[in-house]
């Protein structure tokens, strides 16, 4: 009897952290934290102004990170606020494993259509190659002429930052790893 007893607590902790680990809640990292990437480019964590984390490139200019996936200004320097103001990312916050949500983007007299998705809560590499929980979000782009294009995000909980980017739209890819986090 105890034996079972001990089996079924135990099945009701392990199921309870299962279920914690699928959802994040919205954090930036904590200011002065700096993250290197595998390009040799830094980025400091300098605060947070509502689901912007305020982010500073080391030795370049500072820029606004809308709910850890949009930079803005954009890495070429353009204002991607009407970008963002369209596609609201903010609202798959709190991260939660099959949240998804759609939205509409025009520009040049040209749609976009996007749907951003929660796909997975997965182990990842990460920084010095230690195993680390993180949670895949997934964007689908397709535009006016058939144009299609995947970003993905892994998100990791414990750095409160995308420690892997890539991007693929058939001909060209791009990804940024997260190679160091210095607090």
């Amino acid at each position: 009897m105890t034996l079972r007893f001990a089996a079924a607590l135990a099945a009701a902790l392990l199921s309870s952290a299962a279920a914690n680990a699928q959802t994040m809640d919205f954090a930036c990292p904590d200011p002065g934290t700096t993250f290197t990437y595998d390009s040799g480019t830094k980025v400091m964590a300098k605060g947070r102004d509502g689901m912007d984390c305020t982010m500073e490139i080391v030795g370049g200019k500072p820029y606004k990170l809308r709910a850890l996936l949009f930079d803005n200004p954009s890495p070429d320097g353009s204002d991607t606020t009407a970008y963002i103001n369209a596609l609201k990312p903010e609202r798959l916050w709190p991260l939660a494993v099959g949240k998804k949500i759609e939205a509409d983007f025009s520009s040049g007299g040209k749609n976009w259509h996007y749907t951003l998705n929660v796909v997975r809560a997965e182990k990842r590499t990460g920084p010095g190659d230690a195993m680390i929980d993180t949670f895949l979000i997934e964007m689908q782009e397709q535009g006016p002429a058939g144009q299609r294009s995947v970003s993905r995000w892994w998100i990791s909980p414990a750095d409160k930052f995308a420690i892997r980017y890539d991007f693929s739209d058939g001909s060209r890819a791009n990804r940024a790893v997260v190679t160091s986090v210095t607090r």
